[in-house]
């Protein structure tokens, strides 16, 4: 699969440079069109680098920059006065990208760890310090009044170049733009952004950083940014402040909506659109701001994707909703030797010894230890509110305790580790709701989350260790063939706790603890997970299983934790649960019969 990945991804570095040389050839040597083509050619060119800039960060992180314009002044800017200075073009470039993607990477790591909303608060207040900025600092400049672009010299071209020179140097700025972005976001860095922004928790426990993703995407964004104005300095050969302004970079918004974000289509569309309407509209004045307010409206009633993608919709054959039945899998040392070939280390007990948690007055978890010894099953049972879910949360380190004599994984200290870092120590979890990557295909999904545990396991001197085959071992091992290229979405819910669960395996948990692994399955599903969970623990995977299911606990624990007002009330193998006085008085209020607990 890495081969057909990387192929699809040549093909499509072909196809975009196909493209940029016919539009040179029939705007330059050709001569099929004129000067005036050729200029709304070099304009639709710059405006489509910021726009796809922004529409990668929608599409891809969930982020909404109001604010690319700065990044755009960036590099005009720079272009003036190192162009001036007589830096060549060669060096303008690369010098406008490194300034704004430090720029972008120290703003976006201040922020990457808050929510995309107030990411996107922070790219309008930089918009507004940039427009003053640039009004200011006159001798950077011009001030108020602007400043005229100097020709700028040229290695390859041997002279300088100007207005003249606009369109080819528009397109190919364009065309590198779009094969950096197109490369990056079809690899592995795209999925983990596409990973973050469908499920940020999720992405945690499996290792990625969000604030580390969201801040690396909006360096790489903004450095693209800044190509878009030193292809504007040479296009237009005067800059303007108004240029850069908080209305240009609601403009960008426009052009990323109507085109579709994420699409590379699209932002030629949405470029096309914003260039096109103010030419077509000349001499009627004012008209293109209702015809972009109007476009926005409709789009996003009628086309919620953009232009690009709803078409592709349109034209694609729609993914019948399949019944897809969850296959078993049927041999049984199949499980076993998936263990060996994938996880790089199995067998550590989960220790967990005096955890204390408070949410203000409330004690969730008073003095709690609990220990599942190395391959083993233990279950934590109790009725809503009795602290499973925050126990969960404390050995994720979602939430951190008050105090704790300790959490720890084997030797590993799990308090210690963010909870970005337990996968690396072995420690994984799955969802009550699955929460698998959205837009991500269960193959992808794999692949990408096997990168994470990679290093693991050569270090552990693993014979499958390349993310892609780590994927396609686990998809065939948990019975995943038929659906490894289905998204989430068109699974059954039992498909998506098999593909939670391959999924904490792919990042090298030895160690996983199962939040309410049955619920939501009908009878089938949870007879076929079931099996799937006891050939893991044969296998020698420790398992904590938090369920409300009682029966499926008794059937697969060996040993069984109770909690009820943050304590541990009852401790023992099944049958003495079954039998324990104060775990039936904990879930029906009064004693019951040993029957009752049972099938509750």
């Amino acid at each position: 699969m890495i081969a057909s990945g990387f192929a699809r991804r040549l093909v499509r570095a072909a196809a975009i440079t196909s493209a940029a040389a016919i539009i040179l050839l029939v705007t330059g040597p050709l001569r099929l069109t004129g000067d005036y083509v050729a200029f709304l050619v070099a304009a639709i060119a710059y405006f489509s680098i910021v726009t796809l800039s922004v529409s990668m960060l929608a599409g891809f992180c969930g982020i909404w920059p109001i604010g690319h314009t700065a990044f755009t002044a960036i590099g005009a800017y720079l272009a003036v006065n190192l162009g001036g200075a007589g830096w060549p073009i060669e060096a303008v470039i690369p010098a406008a990208m490194i300034a704004a993607a430090i720029v972008g990477y120290v703003l976006g790591l201040s922020a990457g760890r808050f929510s995309v909303l107030y990411f996107g608060l922070l790219t309008l207040a930089i918009s507004l310090a940039a427009f003053e900025i640039i009004g200011r600092w006159e001798r950077f400049t011009g001030g108020e009044n602007g400043i005229p672009v100097p020709p700028v010299k040229s290695l390859l071209a041997g002279r300088p170049i100007g207005i003249q020179d606009a369109t080819v140097v528009c397109v190919l700025l364009a065309a590198l733009v779009f094969l950096l972005i197109d490369w990056i976001c079809q690899g592995p860095v795209g999925r983990r952004w596409l990973a973050v922004k469908s499920q940020r928790i999720a992405a945690m426990a499996v290792g990625f950083v969000p604030s580390r993703e969201n801040a690396l995407a909006f360096s790489f964004s903004a450095a693209m940014a800044s190509l878009s104005g030193v292809g504007l300095a040479i296009a237009i050969g005067y800059l303007d402040p108004e240029g850069f302004s908080l209305n240009v970079g609601v403009t960008m918004l426009v052009s990323t909506v109507v085109g579709g974000a994420g699409s590379l289509v699209g932002a030629l569309i949405g470029s096309a659109f914003i260039i096109g309407v103010p030419e077509i509209a000349r001499g009627a004045s004012d008209v293109a701001p209702f015809v972009f307010g109007a476009t926005t409206v409709l789009t996003l009633l009628f086309l919620r994707k953009g232009v690009a993608p709803s078409l592709i919709d349109a034209f694609m054959r729609k993914r019948g909703a399949r019944r897809i039945a969850m296959r078993p899998t049927d041999n049984r040392d199949g499980l076993a030797a998936l263990v060996a070939d994938v996880l790089p280390a199995s067998g550590r007990a989960l220790v967990v010894e005096g955890v204390e948690v408070s949410f203000g007055g409330v004690k969730a978890l008073q003095g709690v230890s609990l220990s599942v010894p190395a391959g083993r099953a233990v279950g934590l049972m109790g009725p809503n509110g009795s602290g499973k879910t925050t126990m969960l949360n404390v050995l994720s380190g979602f939430v951190i305790p008050k105090s704790a004599k300790a959490v720890k994984l084997g030797d590993a200290d799990l308090l210690s580790l963010s909870p970005s870092g337990r996968i690396g120590a072995g420690f994984g979890r799955t969802f009550q709701h699955a929460e698998l990557f959205g837009e991500l295909t269960i193959r992808d999904m794999l692949a990408i989350v096997a990168r994470q545990g990679e290093a693991a396991r050569r270090a552990a001197g693993k014979a499958l260790t390349e993310p892609a085959v780590v994927a396609e071992r686990l998809i065939a091992g948990l019975g995943l063939d038929d659906v490894a290229e289905s998204f989430p979405g068109e699974l059954p819910f039992g498909i998506q706790k098999v593909a939670d669960i391959a999924r904490a395996l792919a990042g090298g948990a030895g160690a996983i603890a199962l939040d309410e692994p049955f619920s939501g399955l009908d009878s089938e599903e949870a007879a076929k997970l079931r099996a799937i969970l006891r050939e893991l623990r044969a296998a020698g995977v420790t398992i904590l299983i938090i369920d409300h299911a009682v029966d499926e606990i008794f059937d697969l624990a060996e040993d069984i934790y109770v909690l009820d007002f943050g304590c541990v009330i009852a401790h023992g193998t099944p049958a003495e649960i079954r039998n324990d006085p104060k775990v039936r008085e904990a879930y029906f209020g009064a004693p019951e019969t040993a029957e009752d607990a049972v099938h509750a």
